[in-house]
């Protein structure tokens, strides 16, 4: 576990010790008229002295195996395109040396003629003056001072030639090479990117099946021949206790339907419209079903408030460089995003240079947008942890769906989303606290909405690349005679701080031989190469033991409401056997006074 420890802070998922930059293209007058948001270049920090080291490097090989990744996400593959780029940057440090060598005895030549030059031109009027030299017989002859002059200057004209010539093979190699350690260097973090975060060493191993069951909550309602073997988390309730046979005698005397079903009979939704305006999978929620969007949002975000956390509306449009810095891979042909942009599809302005940079990004959750919204910002420690509970619409392509999977509003490409958000410092046993602490938040929401659902420590297969620990929440939904996953909560330590250049303040103090945080209850293995961290911030008091550095901060998200698939478990779960659908009591203050959704007569 101290290894992996150590992994998480000296890597940080690949972590880092490369600058982070912010530049604006410049685009041609033309260009300029599509309105064209500026490329935003990140730059993750990545330790590559810590990658290289071999112990750690095993930990990294072994979590990407644990993962299932592609062979095509390969610590071995980064560290060679790092050896790579390290000694071709050598070479043009080399060459770069030679060619300020050569300005700089340019400089000195020039100089040199000029002040001669000055001197001429003041002598100019006076007569030539000689000097004695010895001659072989003894008699003194003399020799004009500007026949050593001329002499002088062929010898410079010489020197100056060659070094003309070779400056210009200089300019030509330098800018060979400059080429080549761009084009490397960009091999080096797209390869370096794919590296995932490091796991818990708590988590499960293996696919989806492996996933570790925390608790249930509740009692599943059943259908009329639904086998409790059905349940994930349960093999054999038959023998399993008195908690598995409650489950089996939870059986309904009527029929449940699934929420579709239930949705026409109440008139909640309208997927055909839908269809024709945008598309398969897009929808109208009306009558209660739009008051109970609103309520579910309302209600989530007052219990956040109420817990701590700042409420936020966020842009649900953002930069595809900050999709990416929070663990997402926007260009990828398997991506789930949408992309927003000012150019027309079959354009001609689209061949325009930089009219590329006017593409956006629908995010796919509020976590990017929160996540960027401390973007190249430096906070003290003081300030942490930060809670922030935002909302916005997730839009996702859902490619590859199908079956049960994409029916009625359980699968659909826009939602409303409450999400969590959370910034503290780099300690892992606060970030660990922290995490429960969301999902504790998630499970009371749940608890209050009188929902049954199972709580799930995800397995290495399930976790998104920014992940180190993730927990998933199932709700039982009756019309499915299945579970349905509402919520996440994820902790991804400083993996998308280090790509956002997210970091605060702290007080270090020398302990020996080893430094040791302020705001840390133990001494923590300190970075590889923290004096290769360019923005690394160090001031300290005179005669002191302490000093303020910077360190990245440890970010972590939650789903508080995914507003679909909580109307869908609603539904299901408190369906009557009058068509009838009775609402939880905590809603009714957010509903106008609607307490239960009845059947209506749509024929009229």
């Amino acid at each position: 576990m101290t290894q992996l420890r150590k992994a998480v802070e000296t890597t940080g998922a690949t972590a880092g010790d490369t600058s982070l930059s912010s530049t604006s293209s410049s685009p041609s007058s033309e260009a300029s008229s599509l309105h064209q948001v500026p490329a935003l270049i990140l730059k993750p920090f990545i330790n590559f002295k810590a990658l290289a080291n071999p112990e750690i490097a095993d930990i990294m090989a072994a979590n990407i195996k644990y993962r299932n990744l592609p062979d095509s996400v390969s610590v071995a593959a980064v560290n060679a395109l790092h050896k790579t780029v390290m000694e071709k940057t050598q070479q043009l440090d080399k060459a770069r040396a030679e060619r300020n060598r050569v300005a700089a005895e340019m400089k000195v030549l020039f100089s040199s003629d000029n002040k001669k030059k000055k001197k001429k031109k003041e002598e100019k009027d006076k007569s030539t003056q000689q000097r004695p030299v010895a001659s072989g017989d003894g008699n003194n002859e003399t020799v004009p001072e500007a026949a050593v002059t001329e002499m002088t200057r062929e010898v410079k004209e010489i020197r100056r030639q060659e070094l003309v010539e070779r400056g210009r093979v200089l300019k030509d190699e330098i800018h060979l090479q400059e080429a080549e350690l761009t084009m490397l260097e960009t091999q080096l973090y797209d390869q370096a990117i794919l590296i995932p975060n490091i796991t818990h060493p708590t988590t499960p191993i293996g696919t989806e099946s492996a996933a570790q069951l925390i608790r249930v909550h509740g009692i599943p309602r059943l259908n009329q021949g639904v086998k409790a073997h059905a349940y994930p988390g349960f093999e054999h309730p038959e023998t399993g206790g008195e908690e598995g046979r409650t489950l089996l005698g939870n059986v309904s005397d009527y029929p449940l339907l699934d929420h579709v079903t239930l949705a026409k009979q109440l008139d909640l939704f309208d997927f055909e419209s839908a269809t024709a305006v945008t598309g398969s999978r897009w929808y109208y929620l009306k009558n209660e079903a739009a008051l109970l969007e609103l309520a579910l949002v309302q209600f989530a975000t007052q219990r956040a408030v109420q817990a701590g956390f700042m409420p936020v509306i966020t842009p649900d449009v953002v930069r595809p460089e900050v999709v990416q810095a929070c663990g997402f891979q926007p260009r990828d042909e398997a991506s789930q995003t949408y992309w927003v942009s000012t150019v027309a599809p079959g354009s001609n302005k689209a061949t325009i240079p930089g009219a590329q940079h006017a593409a956006l990004c629908l995010v796919a959750t509020a976590e990017i947008a929160l996540a960027g919204m401390n973007l190249n910002k430096v906070l003290d420690e003081t300030q942490l942890p930060i809670k922030m509970a935002g909302f916005g619409r997730a839009f996702r392509a859902e490619a590859g769906s199908r079956g049960a999977e994409v029916k009625g509003l359980y699968r659909v490409h826009q939602f409303s989303k409450v999400e969590l958000f959370a910034l503290t410092n780099a300690n892992p046993g606060e970030s660990d606290r922290m995490l429960e602490e969301l999902r504790q938040f998630q499970e009371n929401i749940f608890d209050e909405l009188g929902l049954c659902y199972r709580v799930l420590d995800m397995s290495t297969e399930e976790l998104g690349a920014s992940a180190y620990k993730k927990y998933d929440i199932e709700a039982w939904m009756p019309g499915r005679n299945n579970w349905g996953e509402i919520s996440s909560a994820s902790n991804c330590t400083d993996y998308q701080s280090r790509r956002l250049n997210i970091r605060y303040r702290t007080n270090r103090i020398l302990n020996g031989s080893a430094l040791v945080s302020s705001s840390l209850a133990e001494p923590q293995p300190l970075p590889c190469d923290n004096s290769s961290i360019s923005n690394k911030e160090h001031t300290s008091a005179p005669s002191s033991n302490s000093y303020t550095t910077t360190e990245f901060v440890h970010t972590l998200n939650g789903t508080a409401m995914a507003i679909p698939r909580i109307i869908v478990a609603l539904l299901e779960t408190f369906q009557q056997q009058d068509g009838s659908v009775r609402l939880p009591e905590c809603l009714w203050s957010f509903m106008g006074g609607v307490k239960e959704i009845r059947p209506k007569d749509i024929t009229k």
